[in-house]
């Protein structure tokens, strides 16, 4: 089967979308730090608030974007994840997407969503990866180890979409064939799929 990992185009998505999340909205939260809980890859499950707000003065076409510790999704793409077979281990908040004076940039809704678990369905044994050099007196589990891929296998499955349990790739939304045809299908908007194959080059080209 063939997976593959989700990233915006820089097409209809901007290369970086400058911008916060806040709890609530008024003209000084643009220039203000976000000191939530909640902002973190790696998190508890817990309550997320009801209603979120992205203030940016991007435009915003995209129906995904990874960011913010985070995933941004349109009600499309909301859509088609519950068509599929999704991991269902994330918390969703409503999104308001305004500018940093409070007009709406968006026609549509949008929703934020973090994920408190994710797959352990990276193949170590298939994979080709550096190890990321550590005090001898500590012991980690191999999904923190990886410096850098140069190979990406993953097990067989029977997810559409999910979210993997390693350090190096635990931002990134994964799909199946099925669902990247899906989006394909309907048309959405600022999504690159790549296959698993590119991805150590991409995370090369970003320095990341």
């Amino acid at each position: 089967m063939s997976y593959y990992m989700i990233v915006k185009d820089n097409v209809k998505s901007p290369i970086f979308l400058k911008g916060v999340i806040h709890e609530s909205f008024d003209e000084t939260k643009y220039s203000e730090a976000m000191g939530y809980e909640w902002n973190k890859i790696f998190f508890q499950k817990q309550e997320m608030p009801k209603e979120l707000w992205l203030i940016t003065n991007n435009k915003i076409e995209f129906d995904y974007y990874e960011g913010f510790n985070g995933h941004i999704i349109s009600s499309d793409f909301f859509t088609l994840m519950n068509q599929v077979n999704t991991l269902q281990k994330y918390v969703t908040s409503n999104l308001q997407v305004v500018s940093s004076k409070g007009k709406s940039k968006v026609k549509k809704p949008y929703y934020f969503i973090k994920y408190y678990n994710r797959e352990d369905f990276v193949d170590y044994e298939k994979s080709e990866f550096t190890k990321r050099s550590v005090p001898e007196n500590k012991v980690f589990d191999i999904n923190y180890m990886v410096e850098k891929y140069q190979k990406i296998v993953l097990q067989e499955n029977d997810r559409d979409v999910f979210c993997l349990n390693d350090l190096k790739l635990a931002r990134y939304l994964f799909c199946s064939e099925r669902f990247k045809l899906l989006c394909e299908e309907k048309q959405m908007k600022g999504i690159q799929f790549l296959e698993l194959e590119d991805v150590p080059q991409y995370f090369s080209s970003y320095d990341r």
